[in-house]
């Protein structure tokens, strides 16, 4: 039988504190979860979400103390549950003691990060100038995101070996492994001007060699589970997420196999109707990538069902009957959750990325009505916004219900030997949303139909024409 697991994210404060998502854990292993990856649970000022860390072995009071914490590893132990941190490895906050000490050019600390004595050209993920002028060390230091998370120095041995002792500190505390944000963007290989309009810069540092040597210095541990978000998809091959994969890694996500359904390289100041076709053989692609991660849903993306304007069902059926290994649900996709009614206001927005849309948005000549529109369908505070556990009970009692839908394949995904062995061969795929294919294990055949904009009934049958599975 083939390494397979099943991954839970849950973005905290979606749920609330530590002792709220333990609360929480004997509903979520009716899914069958092998593991529940927390998003940032370290100490932050929560620019952006928790992925600035000022402290990465301190809680941040908001989500409860290191007692909460070994009381939520304990219940999930009991459950056979493992937990695992997300570990933001590219940058830390302006407000970690590293940066502090880095800027008053501590003799220990100077190199933490990347400066230099004169800004060059490139920009950030999150809009505007990549680099940032310190007043108190009167250099410049890099930023790929916001201003407020600096670029750490990989080329350091010393940050090497920051994160080292972090990952045994958790470890030594019961963390079952870490979710590496960014994966791939550690080191740069040249500190030049950029050729971009938008990300300029950003071949320079993606996934190098030395980001890779890196990784696998950090992480090639048989005790620890280790899966990627390497950014960049859409450029991301399969010898490029190989390589990424080789040692550091026991999985990776591919946003790819999402932007090239409707957006491009993350950018979500444009959506574009769905190309299904494309949609489609990507995900046939990437499915049979044995350290491929299929993720429909993230904190970073819209509501699955909101944005392909799909059946939950038919979603829940593209996710576990293609050939994942590692597929990852994310916290009230199995109840079929869908975008959120947000404020029409940009002040109310939390999430960094939803205001840099707004301003560029308003740059380019769009009214505050236009502007907010498609803040309103990209934002990721869509999938940040509390959970509904009055709507899991209700849906508990449901035997038709997406809950149960999502238990009844995540039990099948984990069971059958067609699913779990089962080579794939598409048969069609078509722009008018349906994907048809077939898993083939011995001399078993099941034949999946799915139609994603929900005109004909998808199922799976199998070679004696029962119906497994059907999404109505």
């Amino acid at each position: 039988m083939k390494k397979r697991k099943l991954i839970y994210q849950v973005y905290p404060t979606a749920i609330g504190s530590l002792r709220d998502i333990a609360d929480k854990i004997p509903l979520i292993a009716k899914l069958q979860p092998d593991y529940i990856w927390l998003s940032p649970i370290f100490l932050s000022p929560w620019v952006d979400g928790g992925y600035d860390v000022s402290d990465y072995c301190k809680i941040d009071p908001r989500f409860g103390n290191m007692s909460d914490f070994n009381k939520l590893i304990a219940v999930a132990k009991k459950y056979q549950i493992g937990v695992l941190l997300d570990l933001v490895i590219n940058h830390t906050s302006t407000e970690h003691s590293w940066f502090k000490k880095s800027e008053r050019y501590d003799h220990w600390y100077k190199d933490y990060y990347v400066w230099l004595n004169k800004p060059i050209n490139w920009d950030s993920f999150f809009g505007g100038p990549a680099f940032e002028y310190d007043q108190i060390r009167g250099k410049y230091y890099l930023h790929l995101y916001d201003k407020a998370q600096p670029d750490l120095n990989f080329a350091n041995p010393r940050v090497v070996r920051e994160f080292r002792q972090i990952i045994k500190f958790w470890t030594e505390r019961g963390v079952a492994g870490f979710r590496v944000d960014s994966a791939n963007i550690l080191a740069e290989k040249s500190l030049k001007a950029g050729i971009l309009p938008r990300v300029s810069g950003f071949f320079n540092y993606y996934q190098t060699k030395e980001t890779v040597a890196i990784l696998e210095k950090l992480l090639s541990s048989n005790k620890i589970f280790t899966i990627a978000e390497p950014i960049g998809g859409e450029f991301l091959s399969r010898a490029r997420f190989r390589e990424l994969t080789r040692k550091a890694f026991d999985a990776s996500f591919n946003i790819g196999t999402l932007d090239v359904a409707d957006t491009f390289f993350s950018i979500k100041d444009k959506f574009y109707p769905v190309n299904y076709r494309k949609w489609f053989r990507k995900l046939a692609k990437w499915s049979q990538e044995e350290k491929f991660s299929l993720a429909l849903e993230s904190h970073d993306t819209p509501r699955a069902p909101s944005r392909f304007g799909a059946d939950p069902k038919v979603l829940a059926m593209l996710q576990f009957l293609l050939p994942s290994n590692f597929p990852c649900i994310y916290q009230g996709q199995e109840l079929g959750t869908k975008n959120a009614k947000l404020s029409n206001n940009i002040n109310d927005y939390p999430g960094v990325q939803s205001r840099m849309v707004y301003r560029r948005l308003r740059r380019e000549g769009r009214t505050r009505v236009q502007a907010m529109k498609q803040v309103k369908i990209s934002s990721r505070d869509n999938a940040r916004q509390p959970i509904d556990w009055g709507e899991y009970i209700l849906q508990e009692k449901d035997e038709k219900s997406v809950l149960n839908f999502y238990r009844k394949l995540t039990d099948m995904w984990r069971n059958d030997p067609v699913l779990i062995n089962g080579a794939l061969k598409v048969k069609k795929a078509s722009q008018k949303g349906i994907f048809e294919f077939y898993r083939i294990y011995g001399n078993e055949k099941y034949y999946i139909h799915l139609d994603l904009r929900d005109k004909t009934i998808s199922y799976c049958k199998n070679t004696k024409g029962t119906i497994l599975v059907s999404s109505r």
